[in-house]
């Protein structure tokens, strides 16, 4: 088994993955389960995606699961991790894994892998909600009204760019200081909110 072959296959997906080709991605993960059958984070990556495979690394390498299992803390948040990703809580699982990539583990390369796998699926959910980006907001709210939300600068900031003109993807274009996720993310949050409507 050549571990860079398996790391590149699984990096190559994830690419692939973020850029919408899902089963071009899961091709790749699928390559790992060849040269590797029991690799959980293929089979993790597979199952995110919304497809399914026949065996678990469980099942077949328990050693692994034992030596995982002595570490802990570390062990417990891979399968909180899994468990988000089964349930679809994407949402929660961003939070715990951004928080996670920050302060415990900056460089561990996995938390990094499911970091992206979550950001895509979260913009998948983000697209379909805000109707592909092409409808034009409004504000659900007087502005007068908006001090009750407490919103932070950024919030406010993108308020601010709603003019009843621009579609949702020409305001995203118009802030480019802020990172396109966290814009579409902090976006979603404001219709969710109920102060940015369609």
């Amino acid at each position: 088994m050549n571990q860079e072959e398996i790391d590149k296959l699984l990096q190559d997906g994830l690419t692939l993955y973020g850029y919408g080709k899902i089963e071009d991605a899961v091709t790749l993960w699928n390559k790992v389960l060849e040269l590797d059958p029991a690799n959980q984070q293929a089979i993790d990556y597979i199952e995110s995606a919304g497809y399914s495979t026949k065996k678990t690394a469980v099942e077949e390498r328990p050693q692994e699961a034992r030596k995982l299992d002595s570490k802990g803390t570390e062990f417990i948040n891979i399968n909180y991790i899994r468990d988000l990703l089964k349930s679809r809580r994407y949402e929660l699982a961003y939070e715990f894994l951004e928080r996670l990539s920050e302060k415990s583990y900056p460089s561990n390369k996995q938390l990094i892998a499911y970091l992206s796998i979550v950001k895509a699926q979260l913009i998948k959910l983000y697209w379909g909600e805000l109707y592909n980006f092409k409808k034009i907001p409004k504000l659900n709210i007087n502005e007068q009204d908006i001090i009750k939300y407490n919103l932070d600068k950024t919030d406010g900031y993108i308020v601010s760019m709603i003019d009843g003109y621009s579609t949702v993807e020409e305001i995203f274009q118009t802030i480019s200081n802020i990172d396109r996720f966290e814009t579409i993310k902090r976006f979603y949050k404001l219709t969710k909110l109920g102060v940015v409507g369609f």
